[in-house]
């Protein structure tokens, strides 16, 4: 299984990048989006410390960053090497 993880905020940006990753995904994915308004506890900005991330939007696919930033075509490439 792979497991993709999506850190976001409330913004257009982010927006476009959650939904051309959702039309994107291997059907062996499990996605997790991690919206930075509803981390209440903290656990989401470990999460995020922990990979390194340090912008939004960012793709983690595996606990490794794959795309920073909203970059369609990135994402296209990180999933396609996603499936395999």
């Amino acid at each position: 299984m792979i497991r993709i993880e999506l850190f976001r905020a409330n913004c257009k940006m982010c927006d476009r990048m959650e939904v051309v990753v959702r039309n994107l995904l291997p059907k062996n994915a499990e996605f997790i989006v991690h919206r930075a308004e509803e981390c209440k506890d903290g656990s989401c900005c470990a999460l995020a410390e922990k990979y390194g991330v340090n912008a939004v939007p960012t793709l983690v696919i595996n606990g490794r960053i794959a795309v920073v930033g909203f970059d369609p075509q990135k994402v296209e490439e990180a999933l396609k090497w996603a499936k395999y």
